[in-house]
């Protein structure tokens, strides 16, 4: 069985700071094959590109700028971007939050459309980070379909079905976290029961989000199997089938040499 982990912030000192090789091994040992390792901003963008040389072979990157960090980004820090765009798998993770407008809603439009067009320029997938209510869902769909050309990962999805059928319609791709073990989750489990299996990916946004039983503690890669597990569980499929699609999709959405 292989896993791929498409969200993961191995570049956070939560880990690289700590046990990173500990947890490198405890991944592999629960079969995760190759992790995405996702930047935020500037620091951990560079921190992203570096654990790739590090780790070739199970560390891919993407770099962007979070809805929350672009406030603070500066030119130099999109030059930077363009200068690494070869080495990366993605661009992301980028997007619009307003559960937590830490960057006014016309910046964060700004830096997202500014994203999208770097990845239409470079022909990269992308990650998206989008969080809101249903009126910010309506918003956020209608821009993105003027980039429906573009593969578009809507990452860490925890939102219900109805929203989950518009993103496939937009022909999107949707990675699901730790979130669905956690007993309230309700309307996620619904939806990961009506999105088909060709359009689903694994993730642990780790450090965050830990999954039960591990819920409240550090997460990492290594408990991606309790996603799977749980997403055949609901799906009433083998989970090496739910293994062998998602891990599939991962590698032809990234474009994955492994």
């Amino acid at each position: 069985m292989k896993l791929i982990d498409t969200h993961t912030h191995l570049n956070f000192s939560d880990f690289f700071k700590r046990d990173l090789e500990e947890v490198i091994k405890r991944a592999k040992e629960n079969y995760v094959v190759h992790v995405i390792v996702v930047g935020i901003d500037t620091n951990t963008n560079k921190r992203a590109l570096e654990l790739s040389k590090l780790y070739p072979n199970f560390i891919s990157p993407a770099i962007g700028f979070h809805p929350h960090e672009v406030r603070k980004i500066k030119e130099q820090d999109y030059k930077f971007l363009e200068e690494n765009i070869e080495k990366i798998c993605a661009i992301g993770e980028t997007g619009l939050d307003w559960f937590k407008e830490y960057s006014p809603k016309e910046v964060q439009i700004e830096h997202f459309l500014r994203h999208l067009e770097l990845a239409k320029k470079y022909n990269k997938p992308v990650i998206l980070h989008l969080r809101g209510d249903n009126s910010f869902w309506n918003e956020a769909l209608k821009i993105l379909k003027n980039y429906s050309d573009l593969k578009l990962l809507f990452h860490c999805y925890t939102t219900d079905k109805s929203i989950a059928s518009k993103i496939l319609d937009l022909g999107g791709f949707i990675s699901i976290p730790g979130v669905v073990t956690f007993e309230r989750a309700e309307n996620l489990k619904e939806a990961v029961k009506f999105i088909p299996k060709d359009r689903l990916m694994l993730e642990t946004d780790s450090p965050f989000l830990a999954p039960h039983p591990f819920r409240g503690k550090r997460n990492e890669p290594a408990f991606l199997i309790y996603i799977a597990q749980k997403i055949a569980e609901i799906k009433n499929v083998d989970l090496e089938k739910i293994s062998e699609k998602t891990t599939e999709n991962a590698i032809k959405f990234f474009n994955l040499k492994i």
